[in-house]
């Protein structure tokens, strides 16, 4: 089994005894509702291979969630790419509380804002936002992610969850990049790879999403 970590087996098993009333299979997984902790968005920002700008964080999912401060590379200018971050506290928090996370560009200063787009929930399995851009469609120079919440449909059991991130260009017939993911959650969560277009240079937008298990 892959992600599931020794130091869960017990509670594993003591869940699925008393959803199903018989033993549990050694292979069993946690899940997320009873297991993984409470977490937090970043966003962070590359240019030119080396100019990395700050990691810009939503507030924990236990607070609601929200948007982070926008993201950009050191100069504010035209970034290449960018990475997300799934980072759970500290302290282990149970998540009990289904999300979504979404996604906005800027430019020129924040005067040129597009939409925000989200992901579907979690709950709903999951999925890819749309693509966000400014609102020229033109080279962004800085990104923000959002987390939102609500309350956990009934009966929604998933077992892990990860994030992802791609860009894209609209100046060529393709210049969409590979979709990165971050680490799973059940395994602590963590940074993606860098999202780049295909030709690594001045991606024109973003989308995120998530995978559940």
């Amino acid at each position: 089994m892959p992600r599931i970590t020794a130091g869960l087996a017990a509670a594993v098993t003591a869940g699925v005894l008393a959803i199903a009333g018989t033993a549990a299979p050694a292979a069993a997984r946690p899940s997320v509702t009873a297991e993984l902790s409470n977490f937090r968005v970043g966003i962070q920002m590359i240019d030119n291979g080396s100019q990395i700008g700050d990691a810009e964080y939503t507030p924990y999912s236990n607070f609601g969630g929200g948007c982070s401060p926008f993201a950009g590379d050191t100069n504010t200018f035209d970034p290449d790419g960018a990475r997300l971050f799934l980072e759970p506290p500290p302290r282990f928090t149970p998540l009990t509380r289904d999300f979504r996370i979404g996604v906005q560009a800027t430019d020129h200063n924040g005067s040129q804002t597009g939409v925000l787009q989200w992901s579907p929930w979690a709950s709903d399995g999951g999925g890819v936002s749309d693509f966000a851009f400014d609102t020229n469609g033109f080279d962004p120079d800085q990104v923000k992610v959002c987390l939102e919440t609500r309350d956990m449909p009934a009966g929604v059991v998933f077992y892990d969850f990860r994030l992802s991130v791609k860009a894209v260009d609209q100046g060529s017939a393709d210049q969409g990049g590979t979709r990165q993911f971050t680490p799973w959650a059940a395994d602590g969560g963590g940074a993606s790879p860098w999202a780049y277009d295909s030709n690594a240079w001045d991606p024109d937008g973003f989308a995120v999403g998530i995978e559940v298990y």
